[in-house]
């Protein structure tokens, strides 16, 4: 067996299986296998930790991506954890690998990215690494951040009839992708989606003010790995409602100007960074007016879509996994 038959996923289940005593610390609240690692820090709050890397030509290109972009992309990614904890960001600790070619120029922009957007959320770069990079530009960070009460929105907290919201639209981000890939012109709004996301932290501190969520997750996987993560980890499965998925006019637009399936789009994309969480039914009112209720938690454990009409839809895409071919 190799990782292309274990999966992304796979590979993190196994790594997560082999190191349960290397991450079971007392003060290690959360390890492998949720958005952010929790560890304790006062009486009142913890620590988050979060790390991703990008690679180029795994997860842009400079043929449609400018560095200004790679940069600012390397944190928001980082950040989108953070928000899926319903957490503040603090810190950041940058590394970077450049072929020697790179210019001097291009790196400025790359840190200017980052700057711009650490400035919008207070993020202080405090540190990292510089490191030579034989083909490709390659870029890690890790951000520290913080809950804003004792108890950090988890993956593993839905409870059977618990309803499902969202924030944002879905689907904007992967076709922003198409249009990059394919060089076609116009159409910014998507492309923006995908070239520079914007993380949900304001509205993951609402989520996690409330006290009221059972549990989160960030949708960079997809609506549908996204919601698949959440079951699992809690046990659970789910119910979703097609035509409740939020989807902005810019998506309707391009799947009917292209003619393409919508669903490949807002449920197997990816790379949107919106939240999605759960809540006790009879706590939803609080959530009706700022989010998308899209599904509900059922006993079980299946991932079921259901159409207007009260029909059932199979759908054999699985979304985005590293290994898998």
């Amino acid at each position: 067996m190799n990782l292309s038959h274990l999966g992304e996923f796979g590979l993190i289940e196994r790594i997560r299986e082999k190191n349960k005593k290397l991450s079971s610390y007392a003060d290690v609240i959360v390890g492998i296998g949720d958005d952010c690692a929790v560890v304790k820090a006062t009486s009142k709050e913890n620590f988050l930790f979060s790390t991703d890397t990008l690679v180029e030509n795994i997860h842009f290109s400079k043929k449609y991506f400018g560095f200004f972009d790679i940069g600012y992309k390397s944190l928001a990614v980082n950040l989108s954890d953070i928000a899926a904890m319903g957490g503040v960001p603090l810190y950041c600790l940058v590394t970077v690998g450049f072929p020697v070619t790179t210019s001097i120029k291009d790196i400025d922009n790359l840190y200017r990215g980052i700057s711009s957007i650490a400035s919008k959320f207070n993020v202080r770069i405090i540190g990292g690494d510089t490191v030579k990079s034989p083909s490709c530009v390659i870029i890690s960070i890790t951000v520290i951040g913080k809950t804003v009460n004792k108890k950090s929105i988890l993956r593993s907290g839905a409870n059977v009839d618990d309803m499902i919201f969202t924030t944002g639209t879905f689907g904007d981000s992967s076709a922003g992708l198409f249009l990059l890939q394919k060089g076609i012109p116009g159409w910014k709004e998507l492309k923006q989606k995908h070239l520079q996301p914007y993380p949900k932290i304001k509205e993951g501190l609402l989520i996690a003010g409330s006290k009221l969520a059972t549990s989160m997750i960030d949708s960079s996987d997809g609506f549908n790995k996204s919601v698949q993560l959440i079951c699992k980890e809690s046990d659970v499965g789910c119910e979703i409602y097609l035509d409740k998925i939020p989807v902005s006019s810019a998506l309707r637009k391009f799947v009917d100007h292209y003619h393409l399936p919508l669903t490949d789009y807002t449920l197997f994309g990816g790379e949107e960074y919106e939240l999605i969480f759960t809540v006790s039914s009879d706590k939803r009112k609080f959530f009706n007016k700022y989010f998308s209720y899209v599904g509900k938690i059922t006993k079980n454990k299946n991932i079921r879509y259901v159409t207007s009409n009260n029909q059932d839809i199979n759908f054999s895409k699985a979304g985005y996994d590293h290994f898998k071919k």
